[in-house]
C-alpha cells in the first residue's frame, strides 16, 4: 500500500544563473568570449539536465560594472562575483550553487 502522506518531502530545486561579462575590458583580445565558449561547452557536458530544464542559465552581459583585467562573472542568486576563474573552478561554483544545501 502506498501512502503519499508518508513520503519524504521533496526538496525544492535550487536554480542558478551565471552571468559572464563580454564588455570591452573583460573581452579584451577576445578573452571574455573565449571563456564564455569554454564554459558553455563544459556546462553542456556537466550540467546538461539542469540547462535543459532551466535550473541553470548561462547569459552574457555587455558590462557587469565590476571591471578588472580578467573576464568577470557573477553567479546568482548568491550574487558572488569572480575574476580570472578557470573553467574547472566555475564548474565547481555552479555545482555548489545548484546544491540543495545552499
Amino acid at each position: 500500500m502506498n501512502n503519499d502522506d508518508d513520503a519524504a518531502p521533496e526538496t525544492p530545486s535550487q536554480s542558478a544563473r551565471l552571468l559572464m561579462c563580454v564588455g570591452p575590458r573583460c573581452d579584451a583580445d577576445g578573452a571574455g568570449r573565449a571563456l564564455h565558449a569554454a564554459v558553455k561547452t563544459a556546462l553542456e557536458t556537466a550540467f546538461a539536465a539542469e540547462l535543459a530544464t532551466g535550473r541553470l542559465r548561462l547569459e552574457t552581459r555587455d558590462c557587469l560594472r565590476l571591471c578588472t583585467r580578467e573576464p568577470v562573472l557573477r553567479l546568482e542568486p548568491c550574487g558572488d562575483a569572480y575574476s580570472g576563474a578557470s573553467v574547472s573552478e566555475i564548474l565547481r561554483l555552479v555545482g555548489e550553487e545548484l546544491s540543495p544545501t545552499q
